[in-house]
């Protein structure tokens, strides 16, 4: 539903004093999901977040979905279909970090279309993670979509504006050059924000049997770290 990163030690860390620093002491996010319309509507729910704990405290998260009656067409899809997700989201019972891009075949999903759809999209959303100043994580790497074996895009998710959310991050990592580790630029995220999704078109799709894949160069590992990539798609269209 919604990709976002916590800060660095919001609220319990703001004791740490820096010159003119005033911290902030709440992250909210906030993010259009009218896109998602038609897999929520008249339907009864769960609704999961996943953070990964570095603090035996963990996190306290409140959600709130806001209805706005609107004559806004900037979504006009009905149908959603949620194709892949490799976020570790069972993390604390052992699930690996997503580390399949280390391979040619990356990832690879087969789906099945009862119908024709139109106007289709995938709606992805990449973060890259991991590694020290080598990692993918801070390391520009294109990422390229597939559908049916044909490459239909192609690009490099990343975020140069971390420095602008500073003020969030109070336990960021001070560096002697100046910059803290909040300030860095990453591959399509920074602490404390949101990470938009992409909507690649993917023109009229015919029923039947498609693939789907995500091919990223994802770098080696060095010694204990590794880099790993959290991708998330689903197909939007009309029948």
């Amino acid at each position: 539903m919604m990709r976002f990163f916590t800060a660095f030690g919001i609220n319990k860390f703001n004791h740490i004093q820096l010159k003119d620093k005033n911290w902030q002491t709440i992250s909210p996010y906030r993010q259009d999901i009218t896109d998602l319309k038609p897999a929520l509507s008249e339907k009864e729910l769960w609704i999961g977040t996943f953070i990964g704990n570095y603090d035996k405290g963990g996190h306290k998260v409140s959600l709130e979905i806001t209805i706005h009656k609107s004559d806004q067409t900037i979504y006009k899809n009905n149908t959603v279909i949620p194709l892949f997700n490799t976020l570790n989201i069972m993390e604390m019972a052992g699930q690996d970090y997503s580390t399949m891009f280390n391979n040619d075949k990356g990832l690879w999903v087969e789906f099945t279309l009862k119908k024709d759809l139109k106007n289709a999209q995938l709606k992805y959303i990449t973060t890259g993670h991991g590694g020290w100043e080598n990692g993918d994580e801070f390391v520009p790497k294109a990422n390229s979509i597939f559908l049916d074996g044909k490459m239909t895009y192609s690009f490099i998710p990343w975020r140069s504006d971390c420095g602008s959310y500073r003020l969030y991050n109070p336990a960021s990592g001070n560096f002697a050059d100046g910059l803290s580790s909040s300030d860095l630029s990453r591959s399509n995220w920074c602490p404390g924000t949101v990470t938009n999704p992409n909507f690649i078109p993917l023109g009229d799709l015919k029923a039947g049997k498609h693939t789907i894949q995500a091919k990223i160069p994802q770098g080696p590992t060095e010694g204990t770290s590794f880099s790993s990539w959290n991708v998330s798609g689903a197909l939007l269209g009309s029948e």
